[in-house]
């Protein structure tokens, strides 16, 4: 059995541990604060958190347009009860999801007819599969998604990287999806990714004349990526009507902007 001497030793160690952990993540957290500011969400209980974040996005974004994205994640949607604000902040667009890959998502077609009469902006997006053949991927869209005067330009959604193909061949699927679809709807469509994704990927390989939609959650001022025009700042909104939580996003430069990203 070790005496009392043998004991304190580890133990002293361990604490001594635990002051410099928390010193290195104390000077780490003031560094990040100096040079970002501190989010006004940051250090709130988390019931909190993400309302927080909503005001935070809409006070920095002072233009922000605020619209929602659902799939059938989302499940059937009360259309009679949703509400079509969030804080007082009027929901101006709804993006679907039509295809996946070679498949369709089982809800598009009732949740884009359920549009039909309600005016609000509407658009289409196709969830990329990096191991499946773009062409037959791009034929999938265009076959599911009727897009008219109004409705926001075809939207590809990709962010998962090839098992089975490298990134300048993954870049190229990605480049024959976007011809594709241009070539049938006669208008640039637009990318949504994730920001690192953006970055890691696509940016400088000729994706830079595409309007950007990206997704960061994280507490930051703004995305990383320079061109972004449709920032996805949250996956937990709140509706109703909506059981599910849904995707939240901020479209910044006003009603000109929102303009440009739709069909005529």
């Amino acid at each position: 059995m070790p005496n009392k001497k043998s004991r304190s030793a580890p133990l002293g160690l361990v604490f001594l541990g635990v002051i410099l952990t928390s010193a290195a993540v104390f000077f780490i957290y003031t560094t990040w604060i100096q040079l970002h500011g501190k989010p006004s969400y940051v250090n709130k209980p988390i019931s909190e958190h993400e309302e927080l974040k909503f005001d935070y996005v809409f006070k920095t974004q002072a233009d922000g347009i605020l619209g929602i994205d659902i799939s059938h994640y989302q499940g059937k949607i009360n259309w009679e009860e949703i509400e079509l604000t969030i804080k007082d902040r009027p929901i101006e667009f709804f993006i679907f999801r039509a295809t996946m890959g070679d498949d369709q998502d089982e809800l598009f077609e009732e949740y884009w007819k359920a549009l039909d009469t309600v005016n609000i902006r509407r658009g289409a997006y196709h969830y990329y599969r990096p191991n499946q053949n773009s062409s037959l991927q791009a034929e999938n869209f265009i076959k599911n998604v009727s897009l008219k005067p109004g409705d926001f330009r075809p939207i590809l959604d990709i962010e998962r990287h090839s098992t089975i193909q490298s990134k300048d061949r993954l870049r190229e699927g990605i480049q024959n999806w976007l011809n594709l679809v241009e070539a049938h709807f006669g208008v640039k469509p637009i990318i949504y990714t994730g920001d690192t994704y953006n970055l890691e990927v696509l940016s400088g390989h000729g994706f830079e004349d595409y309007p950007l939609w990206v997704a960061n959650y994280n507490p930051i001022r703004e995305p990383k990526s320079d061109l972004w025009i449709i920032w996805q700042f949250t996956e937990k909104g709140r509706v109703k009507g909506i059981k599910e939580p849904i995707d939240l996003n901020v479209l910044r430069g006003g009603p000109k902007t929102l303009e440009s990203l739709l069909i005529y």
